[in-house]
């Protein structure tokens, strides 16, 4: 019962604390739908225009520049700072290339494995449910820790992940269970409801990761530093 009442503490605080820092700054609520309908455009562009390896460099660097500008804005909401979009400009090259660092190590390490990929497609599996986990807090590494470099950025993740995986992926489980619920349903409402209930349901969708986001940030806050034996040392001493 100590368990649950430590982590139910700290996933509750966690919640409480991002949802005060986006009624402080409501418009970023907008913010993951406006990045999404801006790839959108520049993927369709790239595509009719541009030779797959050029375009494959552009939409690169878009979407280093695109994670820069969520995750410097996210910073803020953890920072519980008051932040608004006359810090666009700033936003996109804070993380820019701490984003591009991680894509380039990626890409180094999938040219690498291509034979042995190729040789056994059955490690195509596993190799991606290793990088889900290994990557999974890359995003709040980079904008609370202020790596650079690839390699640095992958590790601490990683290490982070090592100590946290079990208080880190209760939540973060639970969550995905209700973004694939909610997939299932919103491919069900556009022949419910039409193109408009589509949009209401893409909306909330992103209401709803954007929350989510902000949640994680709290709690790789939270749980960084510190390992379970310390925070249940701090229950017990009050």
């Amino acid at each position: 019962m100590k368990v649950i009442t430590v982590y139910a503490r700290i996933y509750g605080q966690a919640f409480t604390d991002a949802l005060a820092a986006i009624v402080k700054n409501a418009w970023t609520l907008l913010l993951p739908m406006g990045l999404a309908v801006a790839w959108m455009f520049l993927g369709t562009l790239v595509g009719s225009a541009m030779d797959p390896w050029s375009g494959g460099l552009v939409v690169n660097l878009a979407e280093s520049a695109a994670y820069s500008v969520y995750c410097f804005f996210l910073g803020g909401l953890v920072a519980q700072q008051k932040v608004g979009l006359d810090q666009l400009k700033t936003s996109i090259g804070t993380y820019f290339w701490s984003w591009l660092n991680i894509f380039f190590v990626l890409w180094i390490a999938s040219f690498l494995l291509r034979p042995v990929f190729a040789a056994n497609p059955n490690l195509n599996m596993p190799f991606t449910l290793v990088l889900l986990i290994a990557l999974n807090t890359v995003p709040e590494t980079i904008y609370l820790k202020g790596t650079r470099g690839g390699i640095d950025t992958i590790t601490r993740s990683f290490a982070f992940m090592q100590e946290n995986w079990i208080e880190w992926f209760i939540p973060n489980g639970l969550v995905l269970g209700l973004v694939v619920v909610g997939m299932v349903f919103g491919t069900i409402v556009p022949s419910v409801l039409g193109s408009l209930g589509a949009i209401g349901t893409g909306l909330l969708l992103g209401v709803f990761l954007h929350v989510y986001a902000v949640f994680r940030g709290f709690l790789y806050e939270a749980l960084d530093g510190s390992t379970h034996r310390q925070r249940m040392f701090r229950l017990r001493n009050g």
